[in-house]
């Protein structure tokens, strides 16, 4: 952890009593002070309040945070009534914007740790696809008039995240004017895994993953035509892991939606995914149990895969496969067939667009990324126990990849 970090938390633990007023994780005063911010009060469907509860009671008793812990884990909460806030304001404003349909968009919904962002970044390539920069999908709702400071306040969270995890970009890149996963618009509905990314919430990821989806994924479609309004001509290209067990929602919203899954072994899956998890937990805890964390993972993994697999087979829905390998071997080759199943037409333009990128971006670009699953007190076995039907069904037979 950084120096300026570790005094924060110094500084916290010494006026802990003086100091309890910025970190306090309440949901009554929460809710009150984004309202007070905005001058606001209408967040929209009180469903949210359930997940918001939810969340808290697993900060305050699961996540042993740090002072700083606190502190962001509060701003998130925080932005994220906000973008409430103005996401139900907006409606009000625009009603003619959600009457409209959105144009087919390509939802990549493969698991962590498959290729999903090197393939949705790829994709992006096609200025016919319009992806959404991690700027917009932390603050998704327009300004009103004036000044649009979205991009600068996106900047300050991201330099924070930054000085926080420098030894990330092995693992995951991310950039505040990159193309980033859609799961962060989610955090508005306070029913989005995306915040067990941010810390060791395992009460809450229990209870997220067993809510009912209808209502987080209408919320998440009517976010979509927002960014639609904004350029009418293209087609919406997103990925997030965490829609892997949502794709009977997702088809129920939106039918015409092109599903694309990527597949990876899962020892793999499930091993780099530790790692993730934990450099990510590292950074707000005082304390984390590893192997608990691990755990909580390989559970949230294998429950999406088991929802994804018995959808896929009850209600045949249509999804272009693509195993990690074939990305790795030949990913031009894998958009090409894509762009040929669904009918669409790629110009010289976009195809070397994509093989520029491609080249720009050889895997283990930012250094490679080491992981086992038993530094975290998993063995494969175990793993592959968990997951044999998935393996049996997209043929992956080897104890291991690599």
């Amino acid at each position: 952890m950084p120096g300026f970090a570790r005094l924060i938390n110094k500084i916290g633990e010494q006026f802990n009593e003086r100091l309890q007023s910025f970190v306090r994780l309440d949901k009554d005063e929460l809710m009150e002070t984004a309202a007070n911010r905005l001058s606001l009060s209408d967040f929209g469907d009180p469903y949210f309040k359930e997940g918001l509860a939810c969340l808290i009671d697993s900060l305050n008793h699961d996540a042993d945070l740090t002072y700083l812990g606190r502190i962001l884990q509060r701003t998130v909460i925080n932005r994220s009534l906000e973008n409430r806030l103005e996401f139900i304001d907006f409606k009000k404003r625009n009603p003619e914007i959600f009457t409209k349909k959105i144009n087919p968009p390509i939802i990549i919904v493969g698991l962590p740790r498959t290729g999903t962002t090197f393939l949705h970044r790829l994709l992006a390539q096609d200025p016919e696809n319009r992806g959404l920069y991690f700027w917009e999908l932390i603050r998704p709702i327009p300004s009103k008039a004036g000044t649009d400071f979205r991009k600068i306040r996106a900047k300050i969270e991201y330099l924070t995240y930054r000085y926080l995890s420098k030894q990330f970009d092995h693992i995951h890149v991310v950039r505040d004017d990159e193309y980033e996963e859609c799961i962060l618009l989610m955090t508005l509905t306070f029913q989005s895994i995306a915040f067990y990314m941010m810390a060791p919430v395992y009460s809450y990821v229990k209870w997220c993953l067993r809510a009912e989806r209808t209502k987080r994924y209408d919320e998440y479609f009517q976010l979509l035509k927002i960014y639609q309004s904004a350029t009418p001509d293209k087609r919406l290209t997103l990925k997030a892991p965490a829609h892997a067990g949502s794709i009977n929602e997702i088809k129920n919203q939106c039918p015409e939606a092109m599903l694309i899954q990527t597949h990876r072994h899962p020892v793999d899956i499930c091993s780099s995914s530790y790692s993730l998890v934990y450099s990510a937990h590292c950074n707000v805890v005082k304390r984390l149990d590893v192997r608990k964390m691990a755990e909580c993972t390989s559970d949230f993994l294998e429950y999406e895969t088991n929802i994804n697999m018995a959808v896929r087979k009850n209600r045949d829905i249509d999804v272009y496969d693509v195993l990690f390998e074939e990305l790795c071997d030949d990913p031009f080759a894998v958009v090409k067939r894509f762009y040929n199943r669904q009918g669409m037409t790629m110009n010289d333009h976009v195809e070397a667009a994509m093989k520029a990128f491609i080249n720009r971006n050889p895997r283990h670009k930012h250094g490679k990324h080491k992981y086992s699953a038993d530094d975290f007190g998993i063995k494969d076995e175990q793993i592959i126990e968990r997951f044999a039907s998935y393996m049996t069904e997209f043929g992956y037979k080897a104890p291991l990849i690599g």
